[in-house]
């Protein structure tokens, strides 16, 4: 949209819409955090609360944030829910926090609170046998490909390239573009986030709706939404209106209205949270 008095946004407006970093703007978001009386923490995992590793096997959840993660679960003032783009099982392998809910696959999977999935949620369940069977085409594709991870998580693929060789990543990136091409006709959304490239269900649900539908059941209290890649930003969208939404890594692109500098600020703030 161009600059104008005819709708269009003008540079003051444009420094308005810039993210703020959390801490510059501490004292006015703690009074709105301490004025809810209750509030719904939605925590994304790999990047967020804990460090992105080589491969997804090797990420490490530090024992203080999940001190601060169980401090929160046990406060009659929130509610915990982790959502990732990891199968509940391996999620829910890095926790043990009893109270909190973990939704796996970008919301395809649910546990916690005796929620249970929408029917909109179920319907790209119901893709299971098109997923796993595109994972075998592109296991076979990439099978010389030295580095590349293709994770089946049932309900979604996740294609790891952070360990190709840069000799191969033309290679891997021509592929993923054949292949998207190829199976276009097939009901599936291919999305790109750090060094993965996510396969999931042409479904209308993803982590934004997962957050909203989880914001709507727990309707009195105020969201607080913290995520660091691509598929978080449906969060962000989902939410912007209805709570405080914060991104790891400051992005001019990102709809959430805060930042936090990196993951080890994420620790800072949840420290925060569980002395309010």
């Amino acid at each position: 949209m161009g600059v104008g008095s005819c709708g269009g946004v003008g540079p003051r407006a444009a420094r308005e819409n810039l993210m703020k970093n959390v801490w510059t703007v501490w004292p006015s978001l703690q009074k709105r955090i301490q004025s809810a009386k209750r509030r719904l923490v939605i925590l994304d995992f790999d990047g967020t609360l804990a460090k992105i590793a080589k491969t997804p096997h090797e990420v490490v959840l530090k024992k203080n944030t999940k001190d601060y993660l169980t401090v929160l679960s046990q406060s009659s003032r929130y509610k915990l829910a982790v959502v990732s783009g990891r199968s509940l099982k391996n999620l829910k392998s890095f926790f043990h926090i009893k109270n909190a809910i973990y939704a796996g696959n970008h919301g395809l999977e649910l546990a916690g609170d005796k929620l249970s999935l929408p029917l909109q949620a179920k319907k790209a369940r119901k893709l299971e046998a098109l997923v796993r069977l595109l994972g075998e085409k592109l296991k076979e594709d990439f099978s010389r490909v030295p580095g590349m991870l293709i994770e089946d998580k049932n309900y979604t693929l996740s294609l790891h390239y952070r360990n190709v060789p840069r000799e191969y990543v033309p290679f891997f990136k021509q592929e993923v573009d054949r292949f998207r091409k190829q199976y276009a006709h097939w009901p599936l959304v291919w999305k790109e986030g750090k060094k993965v490239w996510e396969v999931r269900p042409a479904v209308k649900w993803d982590k934004g709706n997962m957050a909203l539908y989880l914001s709507k059941h727990f309707s009195d209290a105020l969201p607080i939404v913290i995520g660091d890649d691509v598929t978080d930003e449906d969060m962000f969208r989902a939410l912007k209106y209805r709570g405080i939404t914060i991104r790891v890594g400051r992005s001019e692109s990102s709809l959430a209205q805060y930042y936090l500098k990196s993951q080890k600020g994420v620790q800072r703030f949840l420290q925060e949270l569980a002395k309010l």
